[in-house]
């Protein structure tokens, strides 16, 4: 049976001392709430400290995974790249896509008051839990549900380090996050902390899919991708390439994971909790105040009721013309009809559907069916790491140290391009060149295979493109404008919030700003 995070509990902030208690079922974070209790009186049992981590899932909806505004997928993740443009009514969406962020920017100050709340109830998950006794619940179970917490902790301090590199590093449960008083940590020490914590759970987190929980395979993966990051900017430690290949071998050898054989299953609601899905971030709706913006932020043109409309961004033309015109990928991915008259089997593979101009194309990846009620609440999973990225990742640490061999293209990128290859002559095998090439091919085939799932601006900072992508933002239509005219260094990383600065008197700006 399929197993779904789809149903979180609400905990309140542990600063309120309130959280839900539910009964637990089969079927993880299902449960309705129905009273509420302090902390020291749930956390007597196993029951109790479960339905307490599961607030530190909840939180990720929010935060990480594209289920409020704003997050960090789509706002750090997306809207700052080459994979959309935003029209001048964007808000400040638009703000972020045409580099004018500064430490006044409202949306960048809720998303960092939001991550220290989330990371600030992940600690609580791992303090309090951890302080439990063995008569209240058992000590596998407790190390387990730890490790599933450290998990959760280094999502949300990857988020921070990737976007403000200069950031608190905080450890432990703190009674307020409106008054810290406490200065940045360096960026790697942010770094090393995340590597300690996976490390510390790898061991005791179970060896399966997981069905939206932390599991060995997903800290792997996430090891692997924070080795990765630390090779690029700022930290340019090229020592952590032969790590990540090594951590993400072993997810490869692990056979808990492969690929989907159709790359358009991967993003359906039948198959959220399928062989490719390596962790995700759970949602479920419409109407169950637990939906998401998939399929609507980037859902293709029409009315909300029909599958779109809602989505304050185009595709951006450079990624659109990235595909062949016979990649599954660049069929499933971008919309070109009208969703109140065409469905989503129409929209992808019927010519006489593509009537929507270039200018005004969609995001699509996630395919709302038609019509649907779903308006900024899909039931849609959100993401976080897939087999997919898992082979990319290890190709590209294989090509960092170059030792990337035409066998192992095969067995990785060229087992991608099979799969997304509908005509016998589209999406031809990657064949091996100098490294250089073999770096700007693997860039292009994340942009690819990844698109809208929140990485690309991680990996033009890795890749060190960041500058020369956004400089070839130029097209018509409801574009707010070109980011480059605006972009300056130093909005390579977003400012610290002014808030933040008048709150915490430790805080330093960021250079720049």
């Amino acid at each position: 049976m399929k197993k779904k995070m789809k149903k979180y509990i609400k905990l309140f902030s542990v600063l309120t001392m309130a959280t839900a208690v539910t009964s637990c079922s089969d079927d993880f974070l299902k449960e309705n709430p129905t009273t509420f209790a302090s902390p020291s009186t749930l956390l007597v049992s196993e029951q109790g400290a479960e339905i307490y981590l599961t607030g530190s899932y909840g939180s990720l909806q929010r935060t990480i995974a594209p289920g409020g505004s704003p997050d960090m997928s789509i706002y750090w993740g997306t809207l700052g790249t080459d994979e959309v443009v935003v029209p001048n009514w964007g808000g400040e969406r638009k703000l972020v896509y045409l580099q004018q962020v500064t430490p006044s920017t409202t949306s960048i100050n809720t998303l960092w008051v939001n991550l220290y709340e989330a990371l600030n109830r992940t600690n609580s998950v791992v303090d309090r839990i951890g302080a439990m006794t063995e008569d209240q619940i058992d000590t596998d179970v407790k190390n387990k549900f730890i490790a599933e917490a450290k998990f959760l902790r280094t999502t949300i301090n990857f988020a921070l380090v990737s976007a403000w590199e200069n950031v608190p590093l905080i450890k432990n449960e703190v009674i307020s996050v409106d008054d810290l008083n406490v200065s940045q940590a360096t960026t790697e020490e942010v770094y090393e902390y995340m590597i300690a914590d996976l490390k510390a759970a790898i061991p005791l987190l179970p060896e399966e899919q997981g069905g939206g929980r932390a599991t060995a395979g997903a800290a792997k993966a996430l090891l692997g991708r924070i080795y990765l990051q630390m090779t690029g900017f700022p930290l340019n430690q090229t020592d952590k390439f032969a790590l990540a290949e090594n951590i993400l071998k072993e997810v490869m050898d692990s056979g808990t994971y492969d690929l989907l054989p159709t790359y358009g299953d991967v993003f359906k609601l039948d198959f959220e909790q399928s062989k490719e899905i390596i962790f995700s971030v759970g949602f479920d709706g419409p109407t169950l105040n637990e939906g998401g913006l998939l399929s609507t932020f980037y859902g293709p043109n029409g009315s909300v009721n029909q599958g779109g409309g809602w989505g304050t961004c185009f595709i951006n033309h450079g990624l659109a013309d990235a595909y062949e015109d016979d990649d599954a990928r660049f069929l499933n991915n971008v919309a070109r009809h009208n969703a109140n008259n065409f469905t989503p089997e129409e929209g992808a593979t019927d010519p006489a559907s593509w009537t929507v101009g270039k200018n005004t194309w969609r995001g699509w990846k996630w395919h709302a069916a038609k019509p649907n009620s779903y308006p900024n609440d899909t039931p849609f999973d959100y993401i976080y790491l897939r087999y997919a990225d898992v082979l990319l990742m290890y190709a590209e640490a294989l090509n960092g140290q170059n030792k990337l061999t035409q066998n192992d293209l095969d067995n990785t990128v060229n087992r991608l391009r099979s799969r997304a290859r509908l005509e016998a002559t589209a999406v031809a095998p990657m064949v091996l060149g100098s490294q250089e090439d073999n770096s700007i091919a693997l860039l292009d085939e994340r942009r690819k295979e990844l698109c809208l799932e929140g990485w690309r601006r991680n990996d033009l900072l890795r890749f060190g493109k960041y500058e020369e992508a956004i400089s070839g933002i130029t097209q018509g239509g409801p574009n707010a404008g070109d980011p480059i005219t605006e972009f300056q260094d130093y909005e390579i990383r977003w400012p610290i919030p002014e808030l933040q600065l008048q709150t915490n008197e430790n805080l330093v700006q960021n250079p720049g700003y």
